[in-house]
């Protein structure tokens, strides 16, 4: 039985200043899905990102209420997403900004979830910030890492890791 299976799963990273947004999604996403069986919630795949052009017609005209109002309706979905999460992923690429994945990435922490990043660049690039308050064990240099330790999870090895406690239904 995979521990994992139907857990809601919630997977942040850039989105504006990133020209790949979609594609580092797609490959992770099915294996997410596919290989743990996790319900993934993806923001860029969300029914609101068809607000993103009004939002950017508004920066460019200046009428910051536009702006206020789609930025918050994306902000308030998307954290209420992360509430919702079990477990979070976050991608990271080195000199990509992605502030909605840092608040994300904060909230999940707070929350006391499990909060595993993913940076391609190799652990060693992520951000020195967030070694003071992420696990280091929640870091991985490449999707294949994330996966075995998920598999690791699955095989009920991170038992004693009192961030998996709700997914292995301890508390």
């Amino acid at each position: 039985m995979s521990i994992l299976k139907d857990k809601r799963m919630y997977i942040s990273g850039p989105i504006e200043y990133d020209d790949a947004a979609l594609n580092w999604r797609t490959e992770p996403i099915k294996v997410l899905r596919e290989r743990f069986e996790l319900n993934v919630f993806d923001p860029f795949q969300d029914p609101k990102q068809q607000w993103v052009k009004d939002l950017h017609q508004a920066r460019e005209n200046k009428d910051y209420e536009t702006m206020v109002r789609i930025a918050r309706s994306f902000v308030r979905k998307d954290l209420a997403m992360v509430d919702r999460s079990d477990i979070t992923i976050v991608y990271i690429r080195t000199g990509v900004p992605s502030w909605g994945a840092c608040h994300e990435l904060i909230n999940s922490n707070n929350a006391k979830k499990p909060t595993l990043l993913v940076c391609p660049d190799g652990k060693n690039k992520i951000p020195l910030w967030l070694w003071g308050f992420i696990k280091h064990e929640f870091m991985f240099g490449s999707w294949d890492d994330l996966y075995t330790y998920l598999d690791e999870v699955n095989q009920r090895k991170h038992i004693d890791n009192n961030r998996w406690a709700f997914i292995y239904g301890l508390v």
